[in-house]
């Protein structure tokens, strides 16, 4: 009988942790879900307000008709703040900047057009602090996040070895890509900027955009 009893503890104390790790578990698993669709949805958020941002300003200085891939490329940079230039004078009147040198690196001929480039500068230069705001707002999901990854021995081992996290649910849709997990949050932590497009600029190698039909 004394056996019996024994072995009821022994069988009551296992089943308490099995049940214990199983929710300690599944309450990192929740937690898992929460913070990866929350980021992919962040980021496709963001994403979708840079090309808001982008037809706004083609609107607004007249060229909405004007299909480039690149010259999209070069407002989104701008307004995510990949060129640092400030709304200083002389950046809105093309006198200098690495906006000016990006745009006029694509479309030589615009230097014949300052108008034109100062009514771009001054919409970007006036979206980009909201955007910067969004860009901000984002870093800090993803710094919650890795936090929560890696805090505490035992969680952090459950998160990333047992879970697996980041997961296949965390996801980065850059036009008809997809990236997911890691490659997924690597990317989010670069928000917007493109690495590749400055490359492209610096080298001279990028294709002139056509503004108009206008030919280089």
């Amino acid at each position: 009988m004394k056996k019996l009893i024994i072995t009821g503890v022994i069988i009551a104390a296992i089943a308490a942790v099995g049940f214990s790790l199983y929710g300690f578990f599944n309450s990192l698993n929740s937690q898992r879900v929460q913070y990866e669709t929350s980021l992919t949805a962040s980021y496709q958020k963001n994403q979708t307000e840079l090309d808001t941002y982008v037809k706004q300003i083609k609107e607004a200085v007249g060229i909405a008709n004007l299909k480039s891939d690149k010259l999209d490329q070069v407002l989104r940079n701008a307004v995510s703040g990949r060129y640092g230039d400030s709304n200083a004078a002389g950046n809105r009147q093309g006198q200098g900047g690495a906006f000016f040198s990006a745009i006029v690196e694509a479309y030589p001929d615009i230097r014949g057009q300052l108008d034109l480039y100062d009514r771009i500068a001054e919409r970007v230069f006036s979206g980009r602090e909201a955007f910067k705001q969004k860009q901000n707002a984002l870093l800090g999901e993803v710094q919650a996040y890795e936090v929560w990854m890696n805090d505490g021995l035992v969680q952090s081992i459950m998160i990333k070895r047992v879970i697996g996290a980041p997961t296949d649910l965390l996801q980065a849709r850059i036009g008809t890509k997809v990236l997911r997990g890691q490659a997924a949050l690597d990317q989010i932590r670069l928000v917007v900027t493109s690495k590749g497009t400055n490359e492209s600029f610096e080298s001279g190698q990028e294709e002139a955009i056509d503004f108009g039909g206008k030919k280089n």
